[in-house]
């Protein structure tokens, strides 16, 4: 008796601890990522507007080769969304709820993306990032967002540049 009376007060002081740590952590979290693309602006908008596309940079096809995506809604832009079922990264999805030539916005289960396009000299500056807030019990969670998404980011970002960078280029009419 005096054994589980132990255990359940060091069950109860974990409990305690761990819901006083999520006290003194936001909630709330934001990952960005950006890149400078030496196309026009209307090619980069192609690539990311269409999300069949998506499959030729970013990064979670190549690191999942059995993940069975699904599209529906629009073909592309406003409206488009993506289903995706992945051993490796969980099943979720993808819709655009947002779409103009300066940018998007995406809707997913855990939070919100957002892409940037803004014309520069050389091409588009291009501006990827994700933001939400974690349920309470998983607000620790935050502190390693960053380290999770962020390589994600920049490694597609990269493919995307790369590959946009090797479509040859059309007039814009």
């Amino acid at each position: 008796m005096k054994a589980l009376m132990q255990i359940l007060k060091w069950a109860l002081i974990t409990m305690l601890a761990f819901t006083s740590f999520n006290l003194f952590i936001s909630p709330e979290y934001k990952v960005e990522r950006s890149v400078e693309i030496n196309v026009p602006t209307y090619i980069v908008y192609e690539q990311v507007t269409d999300l069949h596309q998506w499959e030729n940079w970013a990064v979670w096809w190549k690191k999942d080769s059995s993940m069975i995506t699904n599209y529906s809604g629009a073909e592309r832009g406003l409206g488009a969304k993506m289903i995706w079922i992945s051993d490796v990264f969980g099943d979720g999805d993808l819709e655009i709820i947002e779409c103009s030539s300066q940018g998007m916005k995406t809707k997913l289960a855990w939070g919100n993306g957002s892409w940037n396009f803004e014309e520069t000299e050389n091409g588009t500056y291009v501006s990827w990032s994700m933001n939400g807030k974690m349920p309470f019990l998983m607000s620790f969670m935050t502190m390693f967002i960053e380290d999770m998404v962020g390589p994600d980011f920049e490694k597609g970002l990269a493919e995307l540049k790369e590959f946009c960078e090797s479509i040859p280029a059309k007039s814009i009419d």
